[in-house]
């Protein structure tokens, strides 16, 4: 057996069958912990307890549910989360009506797997048994409970017990374990205060891990909380992980503030829903045909509330029957594409049927197209759901905790998928591990070529655009900008773009030089060249060339741009040729002087103080010179 899985078994079946003294029996554990279900002899409110088995260092958790009608709804509560069921049927009454509601709340949440305890044994003759065995085998036929083993026990002899034990540790064995990795989610079923402690939840933990310090968000209240301490089976740990039934000391915030029904989650992962589109199953034990906009129960996790299903298919579901519906919920939950939920009718509470969430965060369905939309996501394979939710995310793209949301599955199975997407050539990964669907950000490359081309018809003379002119011109969100440098990059990639650092340009695009603008750049050529590092401005150039400032200026920015010309400051316009002039003209002056003042520098070169200091800064940032004061030095004088 191993050594290291964490199951949980919830217990099921009709008031006073003994479900709570079959537990206390098993495990030593009281789980009536309420001073009212001792008074009444009755469970209220879920208990819990932790069953040692051989061969199991850690111990199976046991979730005792209440069985009375008036409590159906702290029982659905917990029995989400469970692995299995330990579900109870008395010898002396065979089955009731909280027996067949149990069953159905169990086989609407998926649990795989189970074992019937026949309690009670005590209180019967043995010709009784085989008469509540065939009753048993009627009830669950066609269920996740057909085949499973029926154990007759005894909670006040002891008889039984060890092969129940036994039948225990078989189906723990075979428990699907759930996924460590990826997000941490863990439905609230209790909220405590304990003094000198603070604040303290309860739940069982469906999926990821939590360790002590981390931060945690408390949802749909979206407060972010800090687990202050962490104890599982009543000892402190220092991280709790998928299948534990654990206890969370939350700080920041007050009993008062949460209760059962809200979840704990990896910060940033999960968001809360007031819309499911679902695979809807109605029991056949539901006492009427489900109507168009019915309102209804809806019970997720550890959360209960109200909603209207719209039929996709039809105006009504019958019992026993399967449909495709959109839920629009009253209140929101947190839920993920592969969830069950269990439904029960507004009035009388019964429950009638439950079903699996297909997508957590549909778009409102109209019912003539919703149910071949819906039918198509459900049918879908993975890689297909995931790329339908890329294209659906847009050029903002979808972080790979919200791709576990949307899709349901693990993260080891989502990463699996998105790196055969990605080969095929169907997906590209952005920073921060977000995706975006290769269909969307073709089309948005196709965009940018087309944007470029518009922008050098209106700038012929720039060899390259500012890249931020680029998004700023397509009115890009801000959000957007990383699917645009994918988009970019494949631009570049192909050929098509080439960029150089903060510029880009198409590669067929090259400057139109020709009838006055050809002549007004060899003019502004002349005098810039001929002005040394004294460059002139753009006025003073327009003026000499018979252009308007705002012409010259245009004509200016495009040599600046093709590196024709250099900017020495605002508005000093110099020739590359004139500034290698200057400079050797420096460094042959201090090879022959220790140092160079501004008034030789003024003597050497014949410019004014406005002009020698920007070019005397420029030869220090290329590292020809050193300021030593008021004074130039050669650095490779210094360096020796």
């Amino acid at each position: 057996m191993s050594s290291a899985r964490h199951v949980v078994f919830g217990t099921a079946g009709h008031v006073d069958h003994g479900k709570s003294a079959l537990v206390r029996a098993l495990t030593g554990t009281d789980p009536d912990r309420l001073a009212e279900e001792k008074a009444r002899e009755m469970t209220i409110d879920l208990g819990f307890a932790f069953l040692a088995l051989p061969g199991f260092e850690s111990p199976v958790a046991i979730v005792d549910v209440p069985g009375h009608e008036m409590f159906v709804r702290n029982m659905v509560a917990g029995a989400t989360g469970i692995d299995a069921a330990i579900f109870l049927v008395a010898a002396d009454e065979g089955v009731m009506p909280q027996t067949v509601e149990h069953l159905d709340v169990l086989s609407s949440l998926k649990i795989p797997a189970g074992v019937i305890a026949l309690s009670k044994v005590d209180r019967v003759p043995p010709a009784r048994l085989p008469e509540v065995r065939a009753e048993i085998k009627r009830l669950v036929e066609s269920t996740f409970l057909e085949g499973a083993a029926i154990v007759p026990v005894s909670a006040a002899t002891g008889e039984g017990l060890p092969e129940l034990m036994s039948e225990i540790a078989r189906i723990a064995e075979g428990v699907q374990l759930r996924p460590a990795e990826g997000i941490f989610r863990l439905p609230i079923d209790r909220v405590f205060t304990i003094k000198g402690t603070g604040t303290v939840v309860t739940g069982t933990v469906v999926s990821g891990s939590l360790r002590v310090g981390e931060r945690v968000a408390c949802l749909p209240q979206g407060r972010l909380l800090r687990a202050r301490g962490l104890h599982v089976q009543n000892r402190s740990v220092g991280q709790i992980a998928a299948g534990q039934r654990a206890a969370v000391n939350l700080a920041d915030i007050e009993k008062e503030e949460l209760q059962r029904g809200d979840v704990l989650a990896t910060p940033g992962a999960l968001t809360p829903t007031l819309m499911l589109d679902a695979r809807v199953d109605l029991t056949p034990r539901a006492p009427r045909p489900l109507g168009q906009r019915t309102r209804l129960r809806l019970h997720h996790g550890t959360r209960e509330v109200m909603a209207r299903i719209v039929l996709l298919g039809g105006e009504k579901l019958a019992p026993g029957e399967s449909a495709l519906a959109q839920l629009r919920l009253e209140s929101p939950i947190i839920g993920l594409a592969g969830d069950p939920f269990v439904l029960r009718s507004y009035s009388p509470m019964q429950v009638i049927g439950g079903g699996v969430i297909i997508d957590a965060h549909p778009p409102k369905r109209r019912q003539a197209t919703g149910a071949a939309e819906v039918q198509e996501r459900e049918a879908a394979p993975a890689a297909a759901v995931i790329l339908q939710t890329l294209h659906r995310a847009g050029l903002r793209g979808a972080g790979f905790e919200n791709l576990c949301q949307a899709s349901g599955l693990s993260p080891a199975e989502l990463r699996l998928i998105l790196e055969e997407l990605q080969a095929k050539g169907q997906a590209h990964i952005g920073r921060r591990d977000t995706w975006f669907s290769a269909r969307l950000i073709g089309q948005l490359a196709a965009r940018i070529s087309g944007t470029l081309a518009d922008l050098h018809r209106r700038e012929p003379l720039r060899p390259h655009l500012p890249l931020n002119l680029v998004p700023a011109a397509m009115a890009l969100r801000p959000d957007e900008r990383e699917g645009f440098r994918l988009a970019l990059e494949s631009l570049i990639s192909q050929g098509t773009a080439e960029s150089a650092g903060d510029r880009v340009r198409l590669t067929s695009h090259r400057p139109e030089w020709s009838g006055r603008w050809a002549a007004a750049r060899e003019a502004i050529f002349r005098h810039i060249l001929g002005s040394g590092v004294a460059g002139p401005s753009a006025a003073e150039l327009a003026a000499a060339v018979a252009l308007s400032e705002e012409e010259c200026r245009e004509v200016l920015e495009a040599l600046l741009d093709s590196g024709e010309i250099q900017q020495l400051a605002p508005d000093i316009w110099v020739h590359p040729e004139a500034i290698a002039t200057a400079r050797s003209r420096v460094t042959a002056y201090l090879e022959q002087h220790p140092r160079m003042t501004i008034a030789d520098a003024r003597a050497l070169l014949g410019a004014s103080r406005k002009y020698l200091l920007p070019f005397l800064e420029e030869l220090d940032r290329e590292g020809v010179t050193i300021r030593q004061g008021d004074c130039r030095v050669l650095a490779r004088h210094v360096a020796r």
